[in-house]
């Protein structure tokens, strides 16, 4: 290098010695001028990330700031409904409870566990009779989709002898488990749809439970293991 610059004129090798130093510097900038684009890209996503989540979260806020009065009582209202447990016990303590309210007499209760269907959905089937006048058994048929855990008549037969009706029933009562996740905090949420809404509002007046829990059922259920 040093023969070379010996050979080149004096002004060239003047303009060189100059020159090289503004050479070193165009280098340097080009390197770390590439090294703060892409940080600065880098952050300029980052706000724009930072910028989105906070979007979300403000609508999330804002929604739940809204459905705040009747999350909670909800959230137990479906629970209860639909347990992420078998709701036999529940259930016939429902049905007692109706029996009572309608002057019916219930005996015979068994509880069976039913084959789950294809919404994913468990069953317990309950068996009881009913004895009472023809209009006292009617009301308590018609009460029994009206309590939680949801319950549906699948099966009836009646006999009536002078006056006194017996009501052979075979009900249906659900339970399903819970979600085991929950979305990530940055994942937007909708207010509920007018029609759930609307399931909500039944889910709500529907008869609740004393309990406080569903206790799990395995099995067939006695519900007077004391005899009557």
């Amino acid at each position: 290098m040093n023969k070379l610059l010996k050979n080149l004129p004096e002004s060239t090798r003047q303009i060189i010695v100059a020159a090289f130093p503004l050479f070193l510097v165009i280098i340097f900038f080009i390197f770390v001028g590439k090294y703060g684009i892409a940080k600065v890209t880098d952050l300029r996503s980052q706000i724009k990330t930072a910028q989105n989540s906070e979007t979300v979260l403000t609508q999330k806020l804002n929604i739940l700031q809204t459905i705040s009065s009747t999350a909670e009582s909800g959230v137990r209202a479906a629970s209860l409904a639909v347990p992420e447990a078998n709701p036999s016990l529940i259930v016939v303590s429902q049905l007692r409870n109706l029996a009572l309210g309608n002057g019916v007499i219930i005996s015979a209760i068994k509880s069976t566990m039913g084959t789950a269907d294809l919404t994913g959905l468990n069953q317990a089937i309950i068996s009881f009779t009913v004895n009472g006048t023809r209009e006292q058994a009617f009301k308590f048929l018609v009460s029994i989709d009206k309590i939680a855990p949801i319950s549906l008549v699948d099966k009836i037969r009646l006999t009536e002898v002078g006056g006194a009706l017996q009501a052979d029933i075979g009900i249906k009562a659900f339970w399903a488990d819970f979600p085991k996740t929950i979305p990530s905090v940055t994942t937007p949420i909708s207010d509920l749809t007018p029609a759930e809404k609307e399931t909500l509002t039944k889910i709500l007046g529907l008869i609740q439970p004393n309990f406080k829990e569903v206790t799990a059922v395995q099995g067939e259920v006695n519900p007077n293991p004391f005899g009557e």
